[in-house]
Protein backbone atom coordinates (compact mmCIF):
# COMPACT_ATOMS: atom_id res chain seq x y z
CA UNK A 1 0.00 0.00 0.00
CA UNK A 2 1.14 3.86 -1.14
CA UNK A 3 2.90 5.87 1.92
CA UNK A 4 1.67 8.91 3.28
CA UNK A 5 2.64 11.61 0.84
CA UNK A 6 1.41 14.80 -0.91
CA UNK A 7 -1.84 14.61 -2.55
CA UNK A 8 -1.88 14.47 -6.27
CA UNK A 9 -5.50 16.39 -6.30
CA UNK A 10 -8.03 18.19 -3.90
CA UNK A 11 -10.69 15.76 -3.69
CA UNK A 12 -13.97 16.42 -1.46
CA UNK A 13 -12.44 14.84 1.12
CA UNK A 14 -9.41 17.36 1.02
CA UNK A 15 -11.67 19.90 1.36
CA UNK A 16 -14.12 18.81 4.44
CA UNK A 17 -10.65 18.16 6.60
CA UNK A 18 -9.22 21.79 5.35
CA UNK A 19 -12.96 23.26 6.61
CA UNK A 20 -12.65 21.75 9.54
CA UNK A 21 -9.40 23.09 10.16
CA UNK A 22 -9.46 26.48 8.59
CA UNK A 23 -13.26 27.30 7.41
CA UNK A 24 -13.58 29.11 4.70
CA UNK A 25 -9.69 28.98 3.65
CA UNK A 26 -8.38 26.75 0.52
CA UNK A 27 -4.96 24.63 0.35
CA UNK A 28 -2.88 25.25 -2.65
CA UNK A 29 0.55 23.17 -4.00
CA UNK A 30 4.02 25.03 -3.14
CA UNK A 31 7.24 23.77 -4.29
CA UNK A 32 9.57 21.74 -2.12
CA UNK A 33 13.30 23.90 -2.18
CA UNK A 34 14.98 22.56 1.27
CA UNK A 35 17.78 24.64 2.75
CA UNK A 36 21.32 22.61 2.79
CA UNK A 37 21.15 23.52 6.18
CA UNK A 38 17.61 22.68 7.54
CA UNK A 39 16.68 20.46 9.93
CA UNK A 40 14.41 17.42 9.36
CA UNK A 41 10.87 18.14 11.11
CA UNK A 42 11.72 21.69 12.32
CA UNK A 43 10.22 23.75 9.81
CA UNK A 44 9.39 26.41 12.44
CA UNK A 45 12.64 27.10 13.44
CA UNK A 46 14.08 26.49 9.87
CA UNK A 47 11.39 29.42 8.53
CA UNK A 48 12.75 31.35 11.40
CA UNK A 49 16.19 31.48 10.65
CA UNK A 50 15.43 31.97 6.82
CA UNK A 51 13.48 35.02 7.91
CA UNK A 52 16.08 36.16 9.73
CA UNK A 53 18.81 35.83 6.94
CA UNK A 54 17.39 36.83 3.98
CA UNK A 55 13.92 38.75 5.01
CA UNK A 56 10.42 37.08 3.61
CA UNK A 57 7.87 36.34 6.02
CA UNK A 58 7.04 33.28 8.25
CA UNK A 59 3.95 31.57 7.27
CA UNK A 60 1.82 29.12 9.77
CA UNK A 61 -0.47 26.76 8.37
CA UNK A 62 -0.60 23.08 8.12
CA UNK A 63 0.46 20.62 5.19
CA UNK A 64 -1.95 18.14 3.59
CA UNK A 65 -1.41 14.52 3.42
CA UNK A 66 -2.84 11.12 2.27
CA UNK A 67 -2.20 7.80 2.93
CA UNK A 68 -3.85 5.67 -0.06
CA UNK A 69 -7.84 5.31 0.18
CA UNK A 70 -7.00 5.33 4.26
CA UNK A 71 -6.97 8.84 5.64
CA UNK A 72 -5.97 12.58 4.74
CA UNK A 73 -4.38 14.38 7.39
CA UNK A 74 -2.88 18.07 8.40
CA UNK A 75 -0.16 18.29 10.09
CA UNK A 76 0.88 21.52 11.83
CA UNK A 77 3.76 23.20 9.53
CA UNK A 78 5.55 26.39 8.16
CA UNK A 79 7.18 27.71 4.97
CA UNK A 80 8.57 30.66 3.89
CA UNK A 81 7.09 33.70 1.84
CA UNK A 82 10.24 35.23 0.02
CA UNK A 83 10.55 38.79 -0.06
CA UNK A 84 9.17 38.40 -4.18
CA UNK A 85 5.81 36.84 -2.38
CA UNK A 86 6.59 33.36 -3.54
CA UNK A 87 5.64 30.61 -0.79
CA UNK A 88 8.49 28.06 -0.56
CA UNK A 89 8.58 24.82 2.15
CA UNK A 90 12.28 25.07 2.71
CA UNK A 91 12.50 22.04 5.55
CA UNK A 92 13.54 18.59 4.41
CA UNK A 93 10.86 15.79 3.85
CA UNK A 94 12.35 12.26 4.65
CA UNK A 95 9.92 10.71 2.20
CA UNK A 96 11.68 12.87 -0.93
CA UNK A 97 8.59 15.17 -1.69
CA UNK A 98 9.01 18.09 -4.62
CA UNK A 99 6.14 19.97 -3.27
CA UNK A 100 3.63 19.74 -0.55
CA UNK A 101 -0.19 20.79 -0.21
CA UNK A 102 -0.36 23.61 2.37
CA UNK A 103 -3.17 25.28 3.99
CA UNK A 104 -2.57 28.84 5.35
CA UNK A 105 -3.64 29.48 9.45
CA UNK A 106 -3.30 33.19 10.11
CA UNK A 107 -4.75 31.80 14.03
CA UNK A 108 -1.58 30.13 14.10
CA UNK A 109 1.17 30.89 16.71
CA UNK A 110 3.62 28.59 17.64
CA UNK A 111 5.37 28.46 20.79
CA UNK A 112 7.08 25.16 21.37
CA UNK A 113 3.90 22.88 22.06
CA UNK A 114 3.48 20.64 20.32
CA UNK A 115 0.44 20.94 17.90
CA UNK A 116 -1.51 17.71 17.36
CA UNK A 117 -2.68 16.76 13.87
CA UNK A 118 -6.15 16.80 12.51
CA UNK A 119 -7.07 12.92 10.83
CA UNK A 120 -10.20 11.95 8.58
CA UNK A 121 -10.84 8.90 7.61
CA UNK A 122 -11.87 8.36 3.41
CA UNK A 123 -13.29 5.21 3.94
CA UNK A 124 -16.01 3.45 6.18
CA UNK A 125 -13.83 1.14 8.06
CA UNK A 126 -13.74 0.41 11.77
CA UNK A 127 -9.60 -0.53 11.68
CA UNK A 128 -9.18 3.16 9.87
CA UNK A 129 -11.51 4.96 12.35
CA UNK A 130 -9.60 3.17 15.58
CA UNK A 131 -6.20 4.30 13.65
CA UNK A 132 -7.77 8.14 13.52
CA UNK A 133 -8.47 8.01 16.77
CA UNK A 134 -5.24 6.32 18.36
CA UNK A 135 -3.31 9.17 16.04
CA UNK A 136 -5.56 11.46 18.29
CA UNK A 137 -5.12 9.87 21.46
CA UNK A 138 -1.26 9.75 21.00
CA UNK A 139 -1.09 13.31 20.18
CA UNK A 140 -2.66 14.65 23.41
CA UNK A 141 -0.36 12.93 25.36
CA UNK A 142 2.49 14.93 23.59
CA UNK A 143 0.00 17.87 23.70
CA UNK A 144 -0.05 17.87 27.11
CA UNK A 145 3.27 18.37 28.41
CA UNK A 146 4.64 22.51 28.46
CA UNK A 147 7.70 23.49 25.81
CA UNK A 148 10.92 22.30 27.10
CA UNK A 149 9.25 19.55 29.93
CA UNK A 150 11.79 16.89 30.63
CA UNK A 151 10.00 13.97 30.34
CA UNK A 152 10.96 10.35 31.65
CA UNK A 153 11.39 7.47 29.19
CA UNK A 154 9.36 5.44 31.92
CA UNK A 155 6.10 7.44 31.89
CA UNK A 156 6.39 7.98 27.88
CA UNK A 157 6.64 4.27 27.65
CA UNK A 158 3.49 3.69 30.50
CA UNK A 159 1.18 6.17 28.46
CA UNK A 160 1.96 5.72 24.81
CA UNK A 161 3.55 1.86 24.11
CA UNK A 162 0.31 0.08 24.61
CA UNK A 163 -1.55 3.37 21.54
CA UNK A 164 1.43 2.78 19.90
CA UNK A 165 1.71 -1.09 19.48
CA UNK A 166 -1.69 -1.42 18.54
CA UNK A 167 -1.36 1.42 15.86
CA UNK A 168 1.39 -0.62 14.43
CA UNK A 169 -0.72 -3.33 14.18
CA UNK A 170 -3.42 -2.00 12.32
CA UNK A 171 -0.37 -0.60 10.12
CA UNK A 172 0.57 -3.89 9.71
CA UNK A 173 -3.17 -5.12 8.95
CA UNK A 174 -3.36 -2.48 6.11
CA UNK A 175 -0.57 -3.07 4.62
CA UNK A 176 -1.21 -6.91 4.34
CA UNK A 177 -0.39 -8.19 0.49
CA UNK A 178 -4.20 -8.71 -0.97
CA UNK A 179 -5.41 -9.52 -4.56
CA UNK A 180 -7.41 -6.94 -6.14
CA UNK A 181 -10.75 -8.79 -5.62
CA UNK A 182 -9.70 -10.09 -2.50
CA UNK A 183 -11.99 -8.24 0.69
CA UNK A 184 -9.60 -5.07 1.25
CA UNK A 185 -7.50 -5.49 4.58
CA UNK A 186 -9.32 -2.49 6.22
CA UNK A 187 -12.55 -4.43 6.94
CA UNK A 188 -14.62 -2.39 5.24
CA UNK A 189 -16.02 -4.87 3.61
CA UNK A 190 -15.52 -4.20 0.06
CA UNK A 191 -13.03 -5.41 -2.58
CA UNK A 192 -9.60 -4.12 -2.24
CA UNK A 193 -9.67 -2.26 -5.72
CA UNK A 194 -12.60 -0.49 -4.87
CA UNK A 195 -11.62 0.57 -1.58
CA UNK A 196 -7.71 1.06 -0.42
CA UNK A 197 -6.34 -0.18 -3.16
CA UNK A 198 -8.36 1.67 -5.57
CA UNK A 199 -6.10 4.26 -7.86
CA UNK A 200 -5.99 7.84 -6.72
Amino acid sequence: MKRETTPVEITDKIMELCSSVVPGAAPVFIPVEAAGWGLMNECFPNVQKMVRENGGLQVNGWAIWQWANILVEAEAHSVWQSPEGELIDITPHDNGEREILFLHDADMVYSGQSIGNVRLAITGSPLVAELVDLGNKIDAVMCSYAPGTEIPLSELRRRLLPLNERREAIVRMLNQKVGRNDLCPCQSGLKYKKCCGRSW
